[in-house]
């Protein structure tokens, strides 16, 4: 069946509307490490959810009382760490970066990764923009932050976000437009948040960003396989990096 986490994910990324159930996912997702201990009541209560409508999402995926719902995330979750110490044990950055194909120096990347790594745990908002498909590829990232207790969320443009000093934005785009596209909403300013560009347009190397703004340029002409194994790659190298650095 999966983790009940990646089910509740997998329906919050590609929601198409800002109804109940995207609601209650969200606040899943932002309070996620405090619902172990929190009761129906407060859940309620904190979320300003209707009983019926939390109780229809529970049937939804497959419980019919909170108890189990929260007894199967906290069991998952201590499943999901286990998993990662296994997986990630024993691997080191410097390994990794070794075997990875790389159009920017080995040096200036890794530092861009432990920068990124930063950012990530400092932030209370972690947001990432770009196509279904390719943001779908750092799901595997966005479990795992969650999981640290990091909000990880995909951008909707139904549901308008007002950036600020906390927030991390990611931009997934081989050509650099959903970075072009995301410019021309005034109710979408990123200029305060820290922002992260994977990208395979070489241009935005010499971009004039703020201070705030990491690029990371990955090998390969607009190419969306190849960007794809790229972006996979690059998410990997961060939980690796963050793994290491703030969980061990």
């Amino acid at each position: 069946m999966g983790l009940l986490l990646s089910r509740i994910l997998t329906y919050l990324n590609g929601a198409m509307q800002n109804d109940y159930y995207y609601k209650i996912c969200n606040f899943i997702i932002f309070n996620y490490l405090d619902i172990f201990e929190m009761s129906e009541e407060e859940f309620l209560n904190k979320g300003a959810f209707r009983k019926e409508e939390l109780y229809s999402f529970l049937l939804t995926f497959g419980f019919s009382t909170y108890e189990d719902f929260r007894f199967k995330l906290e069991a998952d979750h201590q499943l999901r760490l286990n998993q990662i110490r296994v997986r990630l044990f024993g691997e080191t950055p410097q390994k990794f970066l070794a075997k990875m194909d790389k159009a920017m120096d080995e040096k200036v990347l890794a530092d861009a990764i432990t920068s990124i790594c930063e950012h990530f745990y400092k932030a209370k908002r972690i947001i990432i923009f770009g196509g279904l498909y390719p943001c779908s590829i750092a799901v595997e990232l966005q479990t795992d932050m969650i999981s640290f207790g990091r909000p990880f969320i995909h951008y909707h443009k139904y549901d308008p976000i007002q950036f600020n000093e906390d927030d991390v934005v990611i931009f997934v785009s081989a050509t650099g437009r959903s970075l072009e596209e995301m410019k021309k909403y005034d109710n979408c300013s990123f200029k305060k948040a820290y922002s992260l560009l994977i990208t395979q347009n070489r241009k935005y190397t010499q971009s004039c960003f703020n201070g705030n703004t990491t690029v990371i340029y990955v090998p390969g002409k607009f190419d969306s396989i190849d960007f794809n194994y790229q972006i996979m790659s690059i998410c990997d190298l961060i939980r690796l990096r963050y793994f290491q650095q703030y969980y061990l």
